[in-house]
């Protein structure tokens, strides 16, 4: 028998270890088979449940093979559980290849019940908004797929109610060598959300290998001076800074409003 101290001690320890592992690391303990996952994945009743199988099948080396792919698919399309579809597609933009192109396209075109997928939430839609760039980037989207996808991300700067959705879309745009994209960039310009137009900015210096320091009027001048605006596009840009001082004013403005520091306009 150790000593009481001893196996305080080794309590101490194992406690320690438990709290310190990571959920990835309590995961190697309790191996499942690919079959198992998958089954969990697709029929537990339980959320808790399919989220932990759609995490192990992300971690397991399998993860893009067919079987698996299919699984991902179903739950990124049609699980009822938000979270568990964002972990879908989260595994299924990294993939290699061209097979989650149609899954991300499905999702963020559903309008609700009745289709092949679940109408998105905001964190669905932006999920998918992210992995259909990361795709594209990638050269995996056919030429009408690029077509549809564009016209997704411009539907999704001019209207969606998501923040992070806009910001992805905005961000997206600025990879598609496309006229259609440019006024729309250029008006996202003037967005009194400063992460949508600067994105915006970044977009169009992208797209041109120019910028106009986030001036709306000058990138209207220019683009309908130029006949060929993607002459230059993917050329570093030396510099870029918000436009005018009014700009900066309006910032000082609010800092001075939030932590009452005085000032007069």
């Amino acid at each position: 028998m150790w000593p009481a101290t001893t196996s305080l001690a080794l309590l101490a320890v194992s406690l320690a270890l438990a709290v310190g592992c990571s959920d990835a690391e309590k995961r190697k303990w309790k191996r499942r088979t690919a079959e198992q996952n998958y089954a969990a994945a697709l029929d537990a009743g339980n959320a808790d449940i399919r989220r932990d199988a759609v995490v192990r099948i992300g971690e397991a080396g399998y993860y893009a093979s067919d079987e698996a792919y299919a699984v991902l698919d179903a739950a990124a399309r049609t699980d009822p559980a938000p979270q568990v579809r964002c972990i879908a597609i989260r595994t299924l933009g990294r993939y290699g290849d061209e097979r989650p192109v149609r899954t991300m396209l499905t999702i963020l075109m559903s309008a609700g019940p009745g289709g092949e997928a679940l109408a998105p939430t905001d964190d669905v839609r932006w999920e998918a908004a992210r992995a259909l760039l990361e795709l594209h980037r990638g050269g995996r989207l056919t030429a009408q797929e690029q077509d549809s996808a564009c016209g997704l991300y411009l539907q999704f700067l001019r209207e969606d109610r998501s923040r992070n959705v806009r910001i992805v879309a905005t961000q997206a745009l600025g990879a598609f060598k496309e006229r259609r994209v440019l006024a729309p960039l250029i008006g996202a310009l003037r967005n009194e959300d400063f992460m949508i137009a600067d994105t915006a900015e970044r977009s169009l210096m992208a797209l041109t290998g120019t910028t106009h320091d986030y001036d709306a009027d000058a990138w209207t001048k220019w683009l309908e001076a130029t006949a060929d605006p993607f002459a230059h596009a993917g050329e570093p840009v030396a510099t870029t800074q918000p436009a005018g001082p009014s700009w900066w004013d309006q910032q000082q403005r609010l800092w001075r409003k939030t932590f009452k520091l005085g000032g007069v306009d």
